[in-house]
């Protein structure tokens, strides 16, 4: 009785550790798919300020705050948001490596690696 109650604790443990990796995976990939999307804005802001750059340029006119400002402030502001983003994907990643799950596969520092000569000796 005991060993079935013990099994069903390790399948609910592998259970939750499997259901915390695929939210971690899930929520990382929204993120990284948002930081894309800015950096594509911030693509087509620097492409249309260097459109209205190069049009100042060959017809001589200075350049005008009011075509340049609303461009700048949006490539500030996904700059921004990138920045927020990887924020909350380093966070993310640390609350996923917190905490002392069953599942968790062990560092390299837990682990005694023989070499292959000892394993034999072991085996006989």
């Amino acid at each position: 009785m005991a060993t079935i109650d013990s099994l069903k604790d390790k399948a609910s443990s592998a259970a939750q550790g499997a259901a915390k990796a695929a939210k971690y995976v899930a929520s990382v990939s929204k993120m990284r798919l948002e930081i894309m999307k800015e950096q594509e804005r911030i693509r087509r802001s620097y492409a249309k300020l260097g459109k209205v750059y190069y049009k100042d340029y060959v017809t001589d006119e200075e350049p005008d705050d009011a075509e340049y400002k609303p461009l700048c402030e949006g490539i500030s502001e996904s700059f921004r948001r990138i920045n927020e983003l990887r924020e909350q994907i380093a966070e993310a990643k640390e609350a996923y490596n917190v905490g002392d799950d069953p599942c968790d596969v062990p560092s390299e520092e837990e682990v005694e690696i023989l070499p292959p000569e000892e394993n034999k000796k072991e085996e006989e």
